[in-house]
């Protein structure tokens, strides 16, 4: 029998509250390298905007440091989100498909992906859309798919206690250990995903294997 949208989301909700603390706090030197990388261009980024939605807070110890005044982190973990809160930032309990029925912070607004949570998406396509129907921009921080890239995320899976394989395809580059899959798309498969949606995308390294998205209305 096929799984619905809504279990596997519920499956993959109750995956993160499990083990969300274990992933973001799970940092080899080259991803804590990737990240610090990460929230610098963030940072030279988000300074023209009043808002930002951060999807997947975690701890909220990603983007939150550099975001413009007006935030709010949204995460599947309800422990998440508590930690968020307690750090200082708004936090509610949410899924990006749920952008239209929450409080957005103002504008101009930008819903920010950090650490490959883009790629962790299960319908990454639907995200965008309800992404785009909101009129912000987006900014997508990721990896990019070489070899190199693809070696740094296998270390950070194993330090995880995640079991399974990296398989490569005509779109990324993909790690399933379910009912958990983590996607990095190729740069023409994400750029032409974001510019259908009509945004401007600009495309910029960081650090020794990030790549981040940004799309501009």
């Amino acid at each position: 029998m096929a799984v619905s949208t809504e279990q596997a989301t519920r499956s993959l909700a109750g995956f993160f509250e499990q083990s969300w603390e274990r992933i973001i706090t799970t940092r080899p030197p080259a991803v804590r390298a990737h990240l610090e990388a990460e929230r610098r261009l963030a940072a030279s980024l988000l300074g023209g905007y009043t808002g930002l939605v951060e999807v997947g807070c975690a701890d909220g110890s990603l983007l939150r440091p550099v975001a413009p005044p007006d935030y709010l982190g949204i995460d599947l973990a309800e422990g998440a989100v508590a930690a968020t809160r307690a750090a200082g930032g708004a936090a509610v309990r949410a899924d990006v498909v749920d952008l239209g029925k929450l409080s957005l912070p103002g504008r101009p607004l930008v819903v920010g992906f950090p650490f490959n949570v883009f790629g962790d998406l299960p319908e990454p396509g639907r995200a965008l859309d309800v992404v785009a129907a909101t009129g912000a921009d987006a900014l997508v921080l990721t990896y990019d798919t070489s070899a190199r890239a693809a070696a740094v995320r296998a270390d950070y899976y194993r330090a995880c206690g995640l079991e399974g394989d990296l398989v490569t395809d005509d779109e990324g580059v993909h790690f399933t250990a379910a009912p958990f899959t983590s996607s990095v798309y190729h740069r023409p498969v994400l750029t032409a995903w974001l510019a259908a949606r009509g945004w401007r995308v600009t495309v910029r390294a960081y650090g020794a294997v990030g790549l981040a998205y940004h799309a501009e209305r």
